[in-house]
């Protein structure tokens, strides 16, 4: 089987959509579609439902969801260990999503710099699973995510479990933002609320968001970290009686690249997850 056609499955599975796939590999929303049903036909099975809200697994899909990271990660095993040279002994290649790489990756770097003054470290921000193939790929070598893939030989540590709270300005309690917070939360989203499943007003990065809702007002869900300031402050209110979702943060790496430099890096990391700090600080908003 092409192997292209499992990536593209996952973009689907990971990015919740047709649409958020087609962004995500530089496709036409055609080729994809084209990809799915090719897939589907060497299967012999549906693997997606899709609806307005985007793409729901079938049962099918469900269970291929474990055989296409498998196929994937063969092959970019094959690729690493068969054509490429080794990388640099002597340099740690770290990745986070943009919205975890201030203060989490930034305070991280710091303190590896200050343990390790002679180790090199390359630092990528960027998408989860673009940051999870480059680990796959063994071209990273731990990234830090919102929604990890789970396959062989890769662990997945959960770091902190964070929450998404609705609040609302002080000030303005209109209009409703919606967060694109990644599928497993437009499921959960509407399914709590069914009937904000169109949006006036929506982003897809937290921090964009919460800024925007400082300065003109509004209500949306949140993470706890990000508005504990503000709170104190009372500047923005938690939202009586709606629903909070589960939004932990993972650290993910290879258990086969394990190093002496990893094994102590990790200690310095979950000591960082200990500090309770506000973490909006380091976004420079001004509620």
């Amino acid at each position: 089987m092409d192997i292209e056609l499992a990536r593209t499955f996952l973009a689907i599975v990971h990015g919740g959509s047709f649409v958020a796939a087609s962004q995500r590999l530089h496709l036409t929303q055609t080729a994809v579609t084209a990809r799915v049903k090719n897939l589907e036909t060497q299967l012999g099975c549906s693997l997606f439902v899709r609806n307005r809200a985007g793409a729901r697994l079938t049962v099918e899909g469900e269970r291929f969801v474990d055989h296409a990271h498998k196929m994937v990660h063969a092959w970019e095993a094959a690729r690493r260990e068969v054509p490429n040279p080794p990388r640099h002994p002597d340099c740690l290649f770290l990745g986070s999503e943009i919205s975890l790489s201030n203060p989490l990756l930034l305070q991280w770097v710091r303190l590896l710099r200050t343990t390790f003054t002679q180790r090199r470290v390359h630092v990528e921000v960027g998408d989860s699973s673009v940051l999870q193939q480059k680990l796959l790929r063994g071209d990273l070598d731990a990234a830090l995510v919102y929604r990890p893939f789970y396959c062989e030989g890769v662990q997945v540590e959960q770091l902190l479990e964070e929450k998404l709270i609705q609040v609302e300005s002080a000030a303005q309690r209109e209009p409703y933002i919606y967060v694109d917070w990644g599928p497993d939360f437009r499921r959960e989203h509407d399914a709590a609320f069914p009937s904000r499943r169109e949006h006036a007003l929506s982003f897809n990065l937290g921090p964009l968001a919460l800024h925007y809702l400082f300065q003109c007002g509004g209500r949306g869900y949140f993470r706890t970290r990000v508005t504990r300031r503000a709170l104190r402050q009372g500047t923005i209110r938690i939202v009586p009686n709606a629903p909070e979702f589960t939004y932990p943060v993972f650290l993910v790496y290879s258990r086969a690249r394990i190093t002496d430099e990893l094994e102590q890096a990790f200690p310095l990391l979950r000591r960082i997850v200990r500090d309770e700090s506000d973490w909006a600080e380091h976004w420079e908003f001004s509620p």
